[in-house]
C-alpha cells in the first residue's frame, strides 16, 4: 500500500526540516513555504493531510485553510500554531481543520495525532465505497455478495423460481441454504402461500413419517387425534427439506412418491390426498457417495437434483467478506440499539484471512458478539477480535485426518505457524519473533509447508 501524503507548510525552514524528518519513516512528506506554494503543489498532487502553520506571510494559516477546503473539502488539516495563537487555531475548526498543535509540540503527540486522522479517514472513504457498492446489484434478499460465484447462484433462484421444479441446495454448513429457500418461494407465484421448513435431521425417524404426512386418530399409539402433515399443510406453496440425507431409507420411498405422483395417505389412512408443492431439499453431505454407499435412493438422488444449486463456502468468497461485516455491524446495531462506528482495516485483514468454517452463520455470530460487547460509538479494533480466530485446530473439517507421524508433525507444523501468523496480522518479523526462531527460517518453513498468506486452514498440509 502506498504511504499517505502528508504537506507540511512552514515559513520556517527549520520547522519544516524537523517535521519532515519526524513523520518522514511512515508518510511521503513534501513541504512548502507559504500558502501559495501549498495550494500550487495540491493542485499538482493528491494529499491526503495538511499540516499548516497559522502564521505565515501574504496569505495566513485561516485564509489558506479556507482555500484548501474550498479546493477539496477531503483534504485533512491539522493547524500548527504558538501557544499565544490557540484561539485563532481553535476558530480553524470551526472552518474545517481536523485538530491543531501547539508550538512547541511532542512529535509522539503530533504523529498520534496524524494516526488517528488517517485511521479515521480511511475508515471513511471504506465505509463510502462500501455503501456504493451495496447499492450496486450485491444485494439480493437476504444475501449480500459480491463474488461471481454467487450471482451464478442469484441467477439460478431467480429462474427456479419461475418454475415448479424440485431444487437440491448443497453447501457447507453455514453457508445459507435455507436463505436460498426462501428467496426461490418469495420470488415465485407461491410466495403467497405458506413456505414450510423441515428439519430431518431434528425430528426423530419413528415420529418424521407422520410429521411429514400427517395421522389419523388412533393410528398409533399417543395418536389422540388427527393431525394434518407438512406436505399437507403446505398445499399450494413449498416445502424445504432440510438435512435430506438423514431422512430414514422407507421415508425416502415415500417421499419419491409424492415427488412422482404428488399424492401421499396419512399414517393409518388408506385415502390418498393430493397436493400441490414445490420441494427443495437441501444437504451438506456428498449424496452421490452415499447412493454408492447404498444410504440413499439413487431414484431419489436424481428426482431431487432437477434444479442442483450449490453453495460456495464463505472461504471461496472471502471478497464478500468486508461487506459482509458492514451488513452485520449495522443489522446488529439497530437490533442492540447501538451506534457502532465501523471496523479497523487491520481487524478487517484478519477476518479475511481466518478460514471460517463454520461459514456466513458464523461471521454474524461473532459480528453480533462484538456490537453486543461493544459500547455505543465503539470501533472495533483488531484487540476486540477473539483469541480463538487465531488458534488452529490440528487438522479442520475439510480436510482429512493425517495418517502417520510426519503427517501429523507436518500439519501440526503448518497450523501452528499459520495461526501465529494471523496473529500477528502476516507480520513476518513479529511472527518469527513470538516463534522465538530467525526470520529466514521463518520464511524457509512458510515455503517449505506452503504457507501463502490468505489461505485457509483447512486445507491438506501436504
Amino acid at each position: 500500500m502506498a504511504k499517505p501524503v502528508i504537506l507540511v507548510v512552514d515559513d520556517e525552514a527549520s520547522i519544516r526540516d524537523m517535521l519532515r524528518f519526524t513523520i518522514g519513516d511512515d508518510y511521503e512528506a513534501l513541504t512548502a513555504k507559504d500558502g501559495f506554494e501549498a495550494l500550487d503543489i495540491i493542485r499538482k498532487k493528491h494529499m491526503d493531510l495538511v499540516l499548516l502553520d497559522v502564521m505565515l506571510p501574504g496569505m495566513d494559516g485561516i485564509e489558506t485553510l479556507e482555500k484548501i477546503k474550498g479546493f477539496d473539502a477531503d483534504i485533512g488539516v491539522i493547524m500548527i500554531s504558538g501557544k499565544d495563537r490557540a484561539e485563532t487555531a481553535v476558530s480553524a475548526l470551526k472552518k474545517g481543520a481536523y485538530d491543531y498543535v501547539a508550538k512547541p509540540f511532542n512529535p509522539d503527540d503530533l504523529l498520534s495525532t496524524i494516526r488517528r486522522y488517517i485511521e479515521a479517514h480511511y475508515l471513511k472513504t471504506e465505509v463510502e465505497y462500501l455503501k456504493e457498492e451495496l447499492r450496486k446489484d450485491f444485494v439480493h434478499g437476504e444475501f449480500v455478495s459480491r463474488s461471481q460465484k454467487m450471482r451464478e447462484v442469484f441467477r439460478l433462484i431467480d429462474k427456479v423460481a419461475r418454475t415448479s421444479s424440485t431444487v437440491l441446495v448443497t453447501g457447507e454448513s453455514g453457508t445459507g441454504k435455507e436463505l436460498v429457500a426462501r428467496a426461490i418461494h418469495s420470488r415465485g407465484e407461491r410466495s403467497g402461500k405458506p413456505f414450510v421448513a423441515v428439519n430431518c435431521g431434528a425430528v426423530p425417524s419413528e415420529l418424521m413419517e407422520s410429521e411429514l404426512f400427517g395421522h389419523e386418530k388412533g393410528s398409533f399409539t399417543g395418536a389422540h387425534s388427527r393431525k394434518i402433515g407438512r406436505f399437507e399443510y403446505a398445499d399450494g406453496g413449498t416445502v424445504f427439506l432440510d438435512e435430506i440425507s438423514t431422512l430414514p431409507m422407507h421415508l425416502q420411498t415415500r417421499l419419491l412418491r409424492v415427488l412422482q405422483d404428488k399424492t401421499f395417505e396419512r399414517v393409518g389412512s388408506n385415502i390418498p390426498i393430493k397436493v400441490d408443492v414445490m420441494v427443495i431439499a437441501a444437504t451438506n453431505m456428498d449424496l452421490s457417495s452415499m447412493v454408492r454407499e447404498g444410504r440413499f435412493r439413487e431414484d431419489l438422488f436424481y428426482r431431487l437434483k432437477v434444479v442442483p444449486i450449490e453453495l460456495p463456502p464463505l472461504r471461496e468468497r472471502s471478497e464478500d467478506i468486508p461487506i459482509l461485516i458492514h451488513h452485520f455491524l449495522r443489522k446488529h446495531g439497530r437490533k442492540c440499539n447501538k451506534l457502532i462506528k465501523g471496523i479497523t482495516a487491520d481487524a478487517i485483514n484478519a477476518l479475511r484471512d481466518y478460514p471460517w468454517p463454520g461459514n456466513i452463520r458464523e461471521l454474524e455470530n461473532l459480528m453480533e458478539r462484538l456490537v453486543v460487547m461493544a459500547k455505543d460509538g465503539d470501533l472495533i479494533t483488531y484487540d476486540d477480535l477473539p483469541q480463538s480466530l487465531f488458534q488452529a485446530p490440528l487438522w479442520g473439517v475439510a480436510e482429512k485426518e493425517p495418517e502417520d507421524y510426519h503427517d501429523a508433525l507436518r500439519a501440526f507444523e503448518k497450523r501452528f505457524i499459520t495461526g501465529v501468523l494471523f496473529k500477528t496480522n502476516w507480520n513476518r518479523s513479529e511472527a518469527a519473533r513470538l516463534l522465538n526462531i530467525h526470520r529466514n527460517t521463518l520464511l524457509m518453513k512458510m515455503k517449505s509447508l506452503g504457507i501463502r498468506r490468505g489461505d485457509n486452514r483447512h486445507k491438506e498440509a501436504n
